[in-house]
């Protein structure tokens, strides 16, 4: 790489820190706030000095940035900010944005004018189409906002639906067939890092689509959908802490493969209902370390097994190292284990199994663990966990100070994670629940005496009936989901 190309690659992850900071902090201050103005400052120099003069083209395509046609390397500082915006922009239907070389010469009130008109549009039922006719009636003479068209288009988002569970289905004939060959004999994993590079995509393009999928909770094949959940769950959270990609696929395998050792623990003893005995007990134990020795024995390089066996091996070990299997060569638990750990505890928790009466709801599962933090799971990892999915997470059931019942389905504002969108459920009079309208909790206006809508409390699935996963199944004109 050219020492000038270096260079803009490391002013465009400046550029995208300074435009980051004036968008949060114009909801808190004014537009004369000193650190409002020494932000508008840094953008404008950092701007100058990449565009030469000249215009600034910035795109988004697949969940990453360009800089005048260029990619923006991934960098550990900026990893989480520029993931946020790629976030921001995205939801406002936004795909990319030229300014021109007029932007030296334009007043900062008007540009930070035109930062006020990206943070309102999000709470408009069409950002893109609403923050066109904005700028088209105020002068904006210095900025070209490209559209993502396939957010306007209902069978785009369709086809984005589709992809996304084709994905997880083919992760689940993936982890089966890896899980029987594992208990015949040696198996390849070529179809495993593909599928894994693919998940990696799609969470960089839309998280909150997979992690409604991770709410499927197909109890016949639990040990296998439970794999794909963990992986989803960890790789969005190694996406929420600035990992490499190349770590995410290898934490992608690690969850889909932690449990791979399950293959030689019997179905009775996996699906027995209540407490186990003391020798099935001791078989449960043994599939940590039953998993590392298929994982050795898979055709893979050696430097990739050699990367995918701690996190399945750590995944029943506590931070403070209790759980299972004992160990006295370990000081501390791997980066990988610590995340499997919070993931597949949160999956677990939320899942039916039959050795309890019902399952937790996400907020109930998350309370329990941040009871935990510092024992079981690195506090850490968990406070970012849970500020990544929030209280009530995509996929929750949710009751609302009117009573009504509703699923929070995405959250478009970064900084309000207890305000999310939530689709509105309404029974239909035969026991099914059909969707209603979907409301942005976070752009409610005053209607007179009549007091916002806010979430009071999570609710379990069984008291509806239905697997919130349906609803991320569903096409985006399907307006029912059967009862479960």
């Amino acid at each position: 790489m050219s020492d000038q190309k270096a260079l803009n690659k490391q002013l465009g992850g400046k550029l995208i820190q300074a435009f980051h900071h004036i968008i949060s902090s114009i909801k808190i201050h004014r537009d004369n706030n000193q650190l409002i103005r020494d932000s508008v400052a840094k953008f404008s120099a950092v701007m100058t000095e990449l565009s030469g003069g000249n215009d600034l083209v910035i795109q988004i395509w697949r969940g990453r940035f360009y800089l005048q046609g260029e990619k923006l390397l991934h960098q550990r500082e900026t990893f989480h900010v520029t993931n946020e915006m790629v976030d921001y922009l995205s939801k406002r239907g936004i795909a990319g944005m030229t300014f021109t070389r007029m932007f030296k010469d334009a007043p900062s009130e008007d540009f930070l004018a035109f930062v006020r008109l990206l943070n309102e549009s999000v709470k408009q039922d069409d950002p893109a189409e609403w923050l066109d006719r904005q700028m088209g009636l105020s002068r904006f003479p210095w900025v070209e906002i490209t559209r993502d068209l396939d957010v306007t288009h209902r069978d785009s988002d369709n086809r984005r639906k589709e992809k996304a569970r084709n994905a997880y289905f083919h992760a689940l004939s993936t982890v089966k067939e890896v899980g029987i060959k594992a208990s015949k004999g040696i198996t390849g994993v070529r179809k495993a890092r593909r599928l894994a590079q693919m998940l990696v995509d799609l969470i960089q393009e839309d998280n909150s689509l997979l992690l409604g999928l991770s709410t499927i909770k197909d109890y016949d094949d639990y040990t296998y959908t439970h794999s794909v959940n963990v992986a989803l769950l960890a790789t969005c959270l190694g996406r929420y802490i600035g990992l490499s990609d190349i770590y995410l696929e290898h934490i992608t395998v690690c969850g889909l493969f932690h449990d791979l050792g399950k293959v030689e623990v019997s179905k009775d003893i996996l699906q027995k209902q209540g407490k186990l005995s003391n020798d099935e007990w001791e078989s449960m134990r043994r599939h940590p370390l039953t998993g590392v020795r298929h994982i050795l024995r898979l055709h893979a390089p050696h430097t990739l097994r050699s990367r995918i066996i701690l996190g399945p091996f750590e995944h029943h070990l506590n931070v403070d190292l209790s759980g299972y299997p004992k160990t006295h060569f370990m000081k501390k638990l791997s980066l990988m284990g610590k995340i499997l750990r919070i993931a597949d505890v949160y999956e677990a928790l939320t899942a039916e199994r039959s050795y309890r009466p019902r399952s937790f709801t996400p907020d109930e599962a998350l309370r329990r663990m941040w009871s935990e933090a510092g024992k079981s799971f690195d506090p850490f990892l968990l406070k970012s966990f849970i500020n990544m999915i929030g209280i009530y997470p995509v996929g929750s059931f949710v009751e609302l100070s009117t009573g009504e019942m509703g699923i929070v389905m995405e959250y478009p504002d970064e900084s309000e994670r207890d305000l999310p969108k939530v689709m509105l459920l309404k029974d239909n009079g035969d026991g099914r629940f059909i969707q209603a309208e979907t409301i942005n909790l976070a752009a409610q206006t005053p209607d007179g005496d009549k007091p916002p809508r806010r979430i009071v409390s999570g609710v379990h699935f069984s008291k509806l009936g239905i697997q919130p996963s349906k609803f991320f199944l569903q096409s985006s004109g399907s307006q029912a989901a059967a009862a479960s």
